[in-house]
């Protein structure tokens, strides 16, 4: 039996948003040269190779998650690991925008600063336990109808 399932959906977003967040800025380097601002340089996720292998490990178990649609419990678990690789890239993210680096002149200061592009993390991680939660109403679903029968 197959239901239309609203988590294809849900992952179809999510797959959007880590390709959106591959390409935006997530935050920017302030330099700084002693007193002097150099201005803003853009910290995206395709620089940071750190980040990009997480986002692209979610983004592809995501897409993968999309047509496993008949086997539920192993879409579940993919999903499952698209979570937690989102939550390794976002961690990742915060630990680029709260240390401060030091370049191989000692007066030039990086001093990384917000820039949002990490919201679409926090909004991929909503739209996979999103569908975590639809799977799991599936199944549950589905095991009501065994039990009828």
């Amino acid at each position: 039996m197959v239901i239309q399932r609203i988590q294809s959906l849900f992952l179809l977003i999510a797959v959007v948003l880590l390709v959106i967040f591959m390409f935006t800025p997530f935050g920017f380097w302030n330099v700084t040269d002693g007193l002097a601002d150099m201005g803003l340089a853009p910290l995206v996720a395709v620089s940071q190779q750190g980040v990009m292998v997480p986002v692209c490990v979610a983004a592809l178990l995501s897409l993968i998650a999309i047509f496993l649609f008949k086997k539920q419990s192993v879409q579940k678990l993919v999903v499952a690991l698209a979570i937690v690789s989102t939550l390794a890239s976002a961690g990742m993210v915060i630990y680029l925008l709260t240390c401060s680096y030091a370049d191989t002149n000692p007066q030039v200061v990086l001093h990384p600063q917000w820039g949002g592009g990490g919201l679409l993390l926090v909004g991929t991680l909503i739209t996979l336990v999103a569908a975590y939660r639809f799977i799991s109403a599936d199944q549950r679903l589905l095991r009501s109808y065994d039990r009828l029968r």
